[in-house]
């Protein structure tokens, strides 16, 4: 086998991010051509009321597409999900800190590393942090919910859909929980949208308050994120200014905003029932050619297009340093972990050893692939498991 040059390279790392839509393509071609490009939304002549529009149109075309239609105002462009998820949570916690009053946060052992780095953050500051287990397949536990919230608890955070595994969480136990403490219950939708039902206003009335996404998994603009929150929940920018309601400081990115709403209105269930039957196909294949081969979190509901594998004899780095010189891009994980030598804090969550851990593929689909080039992808991942289990 011969390295692949970039052009040849088969793209299976679909949760990092997905190409950007045709139609996002041709609609910025088109907004980079009108002299409003690089008007300040926030202005009141009339460039400015032009761009404002395209935010607001932005807007209403995301919040159809995340069932947020009571209250699309209640949707904030940010600049990407980290950020989204991350507010959400200085919002809660800053007014208690800054009050001295004791904050418990619940969160899970599977979430994005954006999640995690913030309890050293509270922490350091006299928050305290409980952990809502998960079972094999890394699902959380519902029922044990009840028994970690305390008077001082003051959010639950949980991802929506392991970006690792693509495991869905039972979000709508979680949120009936949530209401029932009166906690307010905050989901990391990163790999959610476009690819499972998503209805904001339903999951309100059952505890849903605060929701948060990334426009580049479903064909926008990576650099944008969007946050949802239940209305009268307290949002804190860190930066002061006039955007969006006061809600952030700054200029709106408008071209990452627009994109996020043409990308919005271009979403299609029905490709994910076609990645359903890849993914599958694709799993039997390996494991009936690889063995040793472990599926993480096969036993639970995942979303359609991902994979994520350890194989028995490989627990060190290199599976997909080796893949890609074969022409396929794959990940070990989350693609803001890349580079990071530790072994997945989700693999381990799972039950898997330190080294398996290490050595962990995810492999994600994007729409449009054909099976022909899954099919090579297993020959050439049957090669690269022999060698490296002989060496």
């Amino acid at each position: 086998m011969s390295p692949r040059t970039q052009r040849d390279a088969i793209y299976l790392d679909a949760n990092a991010g997905v190409l950007v839509h045709p139609r996002v393509g041709e609609a910025l071609r088109a907004i980079l051509q009108d002299e409003i490009f690089g008007a300040n939304p926030s202005s009141v002549h009339v460039h400015g009321r032009k761009a404002k529009h395209l935010v607001l149109e932005a807007r209403d075309r995301v919040a159809r597409s995340l069932g947020a239609l009571t209250n699309p105002d209640s949707l904030v462009f940010t600049s990407s999900g980290t950020e989204a998820n991350q507010l959400v949570i200085r919002s809660v916690f800053e007014p208690l800190l800054e009050i001295k009053q004791r904050a418990h946060w619940i969160t899970t052992p599977v979430e994005h590393d954006c999640n995690l780095q913030m309890i050293d953050w509270l922490k350091d500051r006299g928050g305290e942090v409980s952990f809502l287990p998960v079972d094999s397949n890394g699902t959380p536990d519902a029922s044990k919910l009840s028994s970690l919230l305390r008077p001082e608890t003051a959010l639950v955070s949980a991802i929506w859909v392991g970006n690792e595994t693509g495991v869905i969480s039972p979000v709508e136990e979680l949120a009936r929980a949530c209401l029932k403490a009166s906690v307010p219950l905050h989901l990391d939708g990163a790999q959610a949208w476009g690819k499972i039902p998503v209805n904001l206003d339903e999951l309100a009335k059952q505890g849903l308050t605060y929701a948060a996404f990334a426009p580049h998994k479903i064909g926008g603009l990576a650099g944008t994120g969007v946050l949802w929150s239940k209305k009268g929940a307290r949002l804190i920018s860190q930066i002061r200014g006039q955007q969006q309601g006061n809600r952030r400081g700054g200029t709106e990115n408008l071209l990452g905003i627009y994109a996020a709403g043409v990308a919005a209105s271009q979403t299609d269930a029905s490709e994910q029932d076609e990645l359903a039957e890849l993914r599958d196909r694709l799993q039997k294949q390996i494991q009936s050619k690889i063995s040793g081969t472990l599926v993480n979190g096969g036993g639970a509901p995942r979303i359609a297009g991902t994979l994520s594998l350890c194989f028995e004899g490989i627990e060190r780095e290199g599976l997909v340093q080796a893949l890609d010189l074969e022409g396929f891009s794959v990940s070990s994980g989350s693609a803001c972990s890349s580079g990071v030598t530790e072994p997945s804090h989700v693999l381990q969550a799972l039950g898997r050893s330190e080294g398996l851990a290490r050595a962990g593929l995810r492999i994600s689909i994007p729409p449009g692939t054909r099976w022909e080039s899954l099919e090579n992808f297993v020959t050439v991942l049957d090669t690269v498991v022999r060698r490296m289990r002989k060496s």
